[in-house]
């Protein structure tokens, strides 16, 4: 979505809005909602020639559609066909980490302390504190 308060104008900018009927619409939200909050002093329009993302890619799709607005370069449905998701998730996470070089300039001490609490000390052992917890529940009846 892209507002613009000093003109009054917002531009929706969703794939999937693009193709629902009227009806569906009127099923999003109640008259008392739409009564509430008015667009009367806002003009607004939502482009339909935006081509629909994928099942699951929506978020991806939208970063890029978004990229290509702002640059001014025109958005290709084939362009991203090319590349599945997982492939575009990749580049975009590659392309932020290098965009914060200090970032991963420092050690992660996020609970460092407590890493290893879940991990079993011998394979096939359990503590006592695991056992005791496992007869409260099987004593319990949850599960």
């Amino acid at each position: 979505m892209w507002i613009s308060i000093p003109k009054r104008h917002i531009v929706v900018w969703d794939s999937i809005c693009s193709n629902i009927s009227p009806e569906e619409l009127d099923c999003a939200s109640s008259d008392e909602q739409r009564a509430q909050y008015s667009l009367e002093p806002f003009t607004y329009e939502r482009p339909t020639n935006i081509p629909p993302a994928r099942a699951g890619d929506c978020g991806v799709y939208t970063l890029k559609y978004i990229e290509c607005h702002a640059l001014g370069i025109e958005f290709s449905k084939k362009d991203c066909a090319k590349a599945s998701g997982k492939t575009m998730r990749d580049k975009m996470a590659v392309d932020i980490f290098q965009e914060l070089p200090n970032a991963h300039e420092f050690e992660n001490k996020d609970n460092d302390a407590n890493l290893g609490a879940y991990e079993v000390k011998s394979p096939g052992m359990l503590d006592e504190l695991t056992i005791s917890s496992l007869e409260s529940l099987l004593s319990s009846g949850l599960l």
